[in-house]
């Protein structure tokens, strides 16, 4: 019960950010949500070393979206043509990373709850709109 309010909020944490244009919520969303398969996944490894493969796997997918996410004070604008190329293929990663999610709850007969790949679907769905305002050249609030 307790993953499913933390993910609920984190994941309304992503949309909220995605809504202000605030790139520190956004991301701060993102990466704590991050958590929460890394812990599912090292219980689940822990009660079943069959898969144990697979939810190492897993566990160092969201370790990753969790460093790509983690927000930091660097303050960048289109006027840097390379940090803006980077932020979409970071945004581009984080997408992969979330819908991997989706398929890997849906698809894969893991066991796992379905609304995890709910959440991972909104967050995929935050981020695909996010995408689009930031090609149109729609920037980050400033902080």
């Amino acid at each position: 019960m307790i993953f499913t309010i933390v993910g609920a909020a984190l994941t309304l944490l992503t949309v909220y950010g995605v809504l202000k244009l605030d790139r520190k919520l956004f991301l701060s969303g993102i990466a704590y949500f991050s958590f929460l398969p890394i812990i599912g996944e090292s219980m689940a490894y822990n009660a079943d070393k069959d898969k144990g493969a697979a939810h190492i796997v897993v566990i160092f997918v969201f370790i990753a979206q969790f460093i790509l996410a983690l927000p930091t004070k660097i303050v960048y604008g289109p006027d840097n043509s390379a940090a803006m190329k980077l932020t979409m293929k970071i945004g581009l990663a984080l997408l992969v990373f979330n819908i991997g999610g989706v398929v890997y709850i849906f698809c894969l007969n893991t066991g796992v709850p379905a609304q995890y790949g709910y959440y991972h679907a909104v967050i995929g769905l935050a981020i695909v709109y996010l995408l689009i305002k930031r090609a149109s050249g729609v920037s980050w609030v400033k902080q």
